[in-house]
């Protein structure tokens, strides 16, 4: 407070004396001295002026006072404003190397301050964060700074003035300008993907639009390595049920027909994310049967108490392409296993699968039935060596005559939209 109501003192002061260093904001129009303390307010560019006694390159003692309140307002924390510095001296080409050395002087102040090798800033910067919304982050960058001498002699007249009656010979001016691109650099934000991408195995594919996984906006730290995401699946019938196992649920029971494991290098833990949004699309080929059938794609999903269950995920029939295709949308934190399944309830059981004698026969699978264990399999063996299944469970396996599927989705069915089908529960 004390330096502050100096810079008031300073800038408000009465017949200045020309060789007085000063703060001052270039403005068109004088500043009233009642509009001083709003206009210091986060000025988006103010001056300082020092004053060098003759054939001296130390700034004085007398001027300690103006380079703390230069320094306090262009490196405050809570300063929206991102400055870049530039320092200039103002002399004759007599005496350059006294000027540069007064550039010297007047910089090495500021790293002085901050106690590095150069003008560092620490700021808060606002940013849009995927995974925390609209917050702010501490940044930390060098100050740009430019360093120049001018001979008066060639300067222009208009040049050679701060303002009228206020010369420059003789002094070094520092200007601190706002600058956010200048100071973070080009990096203005950080997007995993980086572009939108649509990563696919033999059947099933991913779409991932860009930033779908992070995204964070108007920030200099840097970005993480590019994601690799994999996809392992496992939609071949006899492979699902030969090692039959139902989707991992404490209350519901849930018949998969298949499943994919999504793999990602960049992860996102329950929990960790307010804002993420189910803006990944995950597709499985499907036949009409099983759209009649009522499939759904299930994903683990996490209660407020970091609890995961297998859940069901909004789940829509894609319209064109040249295969048939149901899609469901999930976030970063589902990357894991990914079913194609369907909801039943108790009563339902014996209406998809076959009793099993033990839990050890093969495809079987143990349930609690009012309170009793229960076997079930999803198919017996035929005499000729074959497997049957019941019509609704059939129903529910992608059994076709041809495989001619190598790629099943054209360009255009990219994204979903609005007049893709929902399917009901």
């Amino acid at each position: 407070m004390r330096r502050l109501i100096v810079v008031l003192f300073l800038l408000t002061g009465i017949n200045l004396c020309a060789q007085n260093s000063r703060l001052h904001i270039p403005s068109e129009k004088p500043i009233k001295p009642k509009d001083l303390p709003m206009a210091w307010n986060n000025p988006e560019v103010f001056c300082l002026q020092l004053f060098f006694d003759d054939n001296d390159s130390a700034y004085r003692e007398r001027d300690l006072d103006l380079l703390d309140s230069a320094y306090l307002i262009g490196f405050d924390r809570t300063n929206p404003r991102l400055y870049t510095l530039t320092i200039e001296a103002f002399g004759t080409a007599y005496n350059n190397d006294i000027m540069r050395a007064r550039v010297e002087s007047v910089y090495r102040y500021f790293t002085m301050r901050g106690r590095e090798v150069m003008p560092v800033r620490y700021a808060y910067n606002p940013i849009h964060c995927s995974c925390h919304g609209d917050t702010t982050e501490l940044v930390r960058f060098e100050v740009p700074t430019d360093k120049q001498i001018y001979d008066c002699i060639e300067l222009p007249d208009s040049r050679k003035i701060l303002q009228p009656n206020l010369r420059l010979e003789n002094s070094v001016l520092v200007t601190f300008r706002h600058d956010p691109i200048e100071c973070l650099g080009g990096n203005s934000g950080c997007y995993l993907p980086a572009q939108d991408s649509n990563i696919r195995a033999y059947y099933t594919q991913v779409i991932l639009k860009k930033g779908s996984i992070y995204a964070v906006e108007n920030t200099k730290d840097a970005c993480p390595p590019p994601v690799q995401l994999t996809i392992e699946q496992h939609l071949d019938v006899q492979q699902v049920v030969d090692k039959y196992a139902l989707v991992p649920h404490r209350r519901q029971i849930i018949l998969p027909v298949g499943y994919i494991v999504l793999r990602s290098s960049f992860n996102r833990q329950p929990g960790e994310c307010e804002y993420l949004s189910d803006s990944i699309y995950v597709r499985f080929p499907v036949t009409e049967e099983q759209i009649e059938s009522g499939l759904r794609i299930f994903a683990k999903k996490y209660n407020d108490r970091g609890i995961a269950e297998f859940k069901s995920v909004p789940t829509k029939r894609v319209k064109g392409g040249a295969v048939l295709q149901i899609q469901g949308a999930i976030n970063p934190t589902m990357f894991d296993t990914i079913y194609l399944a369907k909801r039943i309830n108790e009563d339902e059981i014996a209406k998809y699968l076959y009793p099993a004698d033990s839990p050890t026969e093969q495809g079987a699978v143990t349930l609690l039935i009012k309170g009793e264990e229960r076997y079930f399999k999803p198919f017996k063996v035929n005499g000729k060596g074959g497997y049957e299944y019941k019509k609704p469970f059939r129903s529910m396996l992608r059994i076709i005559e041809s495989e001619d599927e190598e790629n099943p989705n054209n360009s255009k069915d990219l994204f979903r939209n609005d007049n893709d089908e929902a399917l009901d529960e």
